[in-house]
């Protein structure tokens, strides 16, 4: 085993956690802002399980879509430190990661957003917003499975997107389709 390889191993695993951890929080306080109007968390606090479903499917879907900008992350960090580490690949390596998620985010806040709509038409006269707000169970239940159906048929898309803007690599580590 090689010591180096292992330890940029170590680092992009680190670097994998930290980044889940800020994706999801960033996640939630995202959709919470974008549906302030709502007051989500007083309608938690007060115990409405349909809100908290409609969030929970939300919040799994993006982090589900969201994960494919942490494998390419992960493979330019490790190439970083599989050679020999400059300012200006670091700045490089840095720049992107921050497009890695910039596109994967966009992409993973689109899809739900459009499976969102998508249920909203399906539905056609049935109040759904509404009747979460007012805690109906099973209209909250299969909003969550719409928006986690959607999320599962794009996530392959998504996933060869990710794979396909990871930069050739300059450590002349072989990568197999």
């Amino acid at each position: 085993m090689d010591l180096s390889s292992f330890a940029a191993g170590l680092i992009a695993y680190a670097v994998s956690v930290l980044a889940a951890v800020l994706l999801v929080f960033v996640t939630y306080r995202l959709n919470t802002l974008l549906t302030s109007r709502l007051d989500e968390e007083r309608l938690l606090l007060s115990g409405n399980r349909s809100v908290a479903i409609g969030l929970g499917s939300i919040l799994l879907s993006q982090a589900i879509l969201m994960r494919h900008a942490v494998f390419p992350t992960m493979v330019v960090v490790r190439d970083l430190f599989l050679r020999p580490v400059s300012w200006s690949a670091a700045a490089w390596t840095l720049g992107h990661c921050l497009a890695f998620f910039l596109v994967v985010g966009v992409l993973a806040f689109g899809s739900v957003a459009l499976a969102t709509w998508l249920f909203t038409k399906m539905t056609g006269a049935l109040p759904e917003r509404e009747q979460i707000l007012k805690d109906n169970v099973a209209v909250a239940i299969l909003f969550a499975f719409v928006i986690i159906g959607v999320t599962l048929i794009v996530n392959e898309g998504l996933e060869d997107l990710s794979r396909s803007i990871i930069p050739e690599s300059g450590s002349g580590i072989l990568r197999l389709p």
